[in-house]
């Protein structure tokens, strides 16, 4: 709850706002921007589909008028956070350190996130855009928590359901009471955890708001519901394509403001994804199989006295020996591993010079067709169940994403093939940064 003198505080800053006294940072429309849209599990094969320009006919549109690529390949692992802060570094995860959507800690079953923007070690197009001094706006961008964005509402979210997620957002957001005076000017809703298509609707108002007010020169934003309906219902689901007709709608929105107000001359609109979505039948537990060996305990929703344990990233998994150089236990997980016939087995002289990586792990599972892994350690090793997955070797087709980019220096026309990681080089060059990232 927000106490009374903060109500105040709040009250006070929007007064000043509408007596037209805010002293925030504010661009200008003559200026070069870039409007960075991520929908999150985009699939390139959408792009094309016989049925995407009925369904979506504002990316549709897009695609007519500038470049477009339906083979996006993403990072390894094809997970949201990597993906998303290889798109602003221009680098692989191994180098911008976000490994992992989440951060390696077994005692808590891996439950905590990479939400902080200090874990990336690399420069991005947010620390660059500030040292030029450009106005920036981020909306639910992972990895962002801290950054240095001068209108911010990071991706960030209670794990354990003890505080809810605006209040959280709330103690990280930029300028300080910028989320609760969308509030108090009506901009958004006062339910404090909104969920499915209403999430999105909320931050696509907050987006609006501050975009068409402070004019940024450098907008990122994360649309999410597509990615967690695949997740449920699958990658060719009715509700899948409900999603991204209603993300083709919000784009829409985007595109309907550049029109009335004549700025696609200053403006490079560029809609991505960080994954592509395969669907599978059957979920692994690759921890369970370790405690069956004797050589994790299991106990409270936490995983404990490990010798042996496992990542779980949907389509691949990263496999720790709390000491690596115990040659006989490796040779024991190498053959317990080899014996299973529902993943591939990996390991450093099987990756040198590909696009995969160890981070530091002793193996890489990747799931087959029609598996994938689960964090879930209450279930057995092997589970039937549905849905849609990602995390696995970014060259497989069905994990490609979609690029459609416009803009007065983007040529029209299709791109074969492309990396995630150019999207960086590709804003950095609009706005001048001097992104300087080696891949």
């Amino acid at each position: 709850m927000i106490s009374i003198l903060n109500k105040i505080k709040i009250y006070l800053s929007v007064f000043i706002f509408f007596m037209g006294c805010d002293n925030t940072p504010t661009g200008k429309w003559e200026d070069p921007r870039v409007v960075l849209i991520s929908i999150d599990g985009f699939r390139g094969s959408l792009l094309k589909e016989k049925s995407f320009e009925k369904r979506c006919p504002n990316l549709f549109k897009l695609m007519n008028n500038g470049r477009w690529c339906s083979k996006v390949v993403s990072v390894f692992p094809s997970l949201t956070y990597p993906a998303h802060t290889s798109m602003i570094t221009g680098v692989n995860p191994e180098t911008h350190g976000i490994t992992n959507n989440r951060v390696f800690n077994p005692s808590k079953n891996f439950i905590d996130w990479f939400w902080y923007a200090d874990s990336i070690k690399t420069p991005t197009l947010i620390t660059k855009a500030k040292e030029k001094k450009l106005i920036t706006l981020g909306v639910s961008w992972p990895v962002t928590v801290g950054a240095p964005v001068d209108y911010l509402l990071p991706e960030f979210k209670s794990v354990n359901d003890s505080i809810s997620t605006v209040d959280l957002i709330r103690k990280h957001d930029n300028p300080k009471y910028f989320l609760e005076i969308a509030k108090t000017r009506g901009i958004i809703p006062e339910n404090n955890n909104p969920e499915g298509f209403n999430r999105d609707l909320l931050l696509h108002r907050l987006f609006m708001d501050t975009f068409t007010r402070k004019k940024p020169n450098l907008s990122l934003y994360h649309m999410i519901e597509t990615d967690l309906i695949q997740h449920k219902c699958g990658k060719d689901s009715e509700e899948a394509w409900t999603a991204f007709m209603f993300m083709d709608s919000l784009v829409g929105n985007i595109m309907s403001y550049l029109d009335k107000n004549v700025l696609w001359n200053t403006t490079t609109l560029i809609v991505t994804g960080d994954h592509g979505f395969k669907n599978y039948n059957y979920e692994i537990s690759i921890n369970r199989l370790f405690e069956s060996k004797g050589w994790l305990n299991i106990k409270d929703s936490g995983i404990s006295n490990w010798e042996v344990v496992g990542i779980p990233s949907g389509g691949s998994a990263f496999i720790h020996l709390k000491d690596s150089k115990n040659e006989k236990l490796k040779q024991k997980v190498r053959i317990t591993l080899s014996q299973q016939n529902e993943f591939e087995i990996l390991e450093e002289r099987h990756v040198t010079g590909s696009s995969l990586s160890l981070y530091k792990s002793d193996f890489i599972l990747l799931a087959k067709k029609d598996y994938t892994f689960t964090r879930s350690i209450e279930q057995p090793f092997i589970k039937q169940s549905f849905g849609g997955s990602h995390g696995g070797d970014p060259k497989d087709k069905e994990l490609y994403t979609g690029f459609i980019a416009v803009g007065p220096s983007i040529d029209k026309g299709v791109i074969d093939e492309m990396l995630l990681t150019d999207i960086a080089e590709i804003v950095s060059s609009v706005l001048e940064l001097n992104l300087e990232n080696n891949n």
